[in-house]
């Protein structure tokens, strides 16, 4: 028999990381790169839900706001003549959970801590060269296909007595294959992933929760004014998810279609930025959160 959880027990967060939405990439994330480069990311992202972002079992009648701030480091090398790179990102968030409108509870919550670490492994399968910066200034950009691999590791805070945690007490996996294609100032980019979970058998004392592959697909058109400046169009479709908890399911298969928005520049040759905005045009009701997402990145590359 199917049982749905008490509305707060609903409300364990994994650092907003998991949700479709947030893990969406950028554009031109995985457009080709020289070898021997080492960059570091500096991430603040503000998402504002109608649920519980990626809350394992999101409900009407939450409203959350959470601060993100992500550090990521990636390395660039060769394996094969293919072009590889290694990133380690580690997430930290504050959320507040309003409950006002919940069925059963009033009230906020809140939390602030540091969210699981996520590893990543990238390897170019076609068009992505292994080049050294000499080389790659001569490089004309070509079509490419290239795969990825994230684990999420379970480092980030989670206390099993508490209802809004930043870590989710499980360990995830994503394959990937993001795509692109050059056009005269234009780049056109197709990427879908499945992510794994494992289940966290510490949820909500000693419950076991246990989450079907989420599933997403996202394109961005961009425009190239010049080398230091870029525009994209983005958009966004994820779905599954649907979780048990005890074996009982919950109902609660996710759906939903976002559009938005990027600006990238570059300051110097190894200093730049990017803005982006995502918002939910389209999602399943009661199940899905409805989400606005700003994001602000800085990067430095040497």
């Amino acid at each position: 028999m199917t049982r749905k959880w008490p509305a707060l027990c609903w409300l364990t967060l994994s650092a907003a990381l998991s949700s479709p939405l947030a893990l969406a990439d950028n554009a031109r994330d995985w457009q080709a790169l020289p070898t021997d480069l080492d960059m570091v990311f500096a991430y603040y992202s503000n998402i504002n839900a109608s649920t519980a972002i990626n809350t394992a079992l999101p409900f009407d009648g939450v409203n959350t706001d959470a601060d993100l701030f992500v550090l990521r480091y990636a390395h660039t090398f060769s394996i094969d003549g293919r072009l590889s790179a290694i990133q380690i990102i580690q997430p930290y968030a504050n959320v507040s959970a309003s409950l006002n409108d919940a069925e059963w509870l009033t009230g906020s919550r809140g939390t602030s801590n540091l969210a699981d670490t996520q590893i990543l492994f990238v390897h170019n399968l076609t068009g992505g060269p292994a080049l050294s910066k000499e080389a790659f200034r001569q490089w004309t950009p070509e079509p490419f296909i290239t795969a990825a691999f994230w684990v999420t590791v379970p480092t980030g805070s989670y206390d099993r007595n508490k209802n809004i945690n930043t870590g989710a007490n499980r360990w995830a996996f994503r394959p990937e294959l993001a795509s692109g294609y050059p056009l005269g100032p234009f780049w056109f980019e197709l990427n879908t992933w499945a992510t794994f979970y494992t289940d966290n058998n510490d949820y909500h004392g000693d419950q076991t929760l246990s989450q079907r592959p989420q599933y997403a697909a996202e394109g961005h058109i961009s425009y190239t004014f010049s080398p230091a400046l870029w525009v994209s169009a983005d958009g966004t479709w994820a779905g599954g998810g649907e979780t048990t908890v005890n074996s009982d399911v919950q109902n609660n298969q996710q759906q939903s279609t976002s559009l938005g928005a990027s600006l990238g520049f570059m300051l110097t040759p190894h200093f730049g930025g990017m803005v982006s905005w995502l918002r939910t045009v389209e999602h399943r009701s009661y199940t899905t959160p409805d989400v606005d997402n700003w994001t602000f990145r800085i990067q430095y590359a040497w």
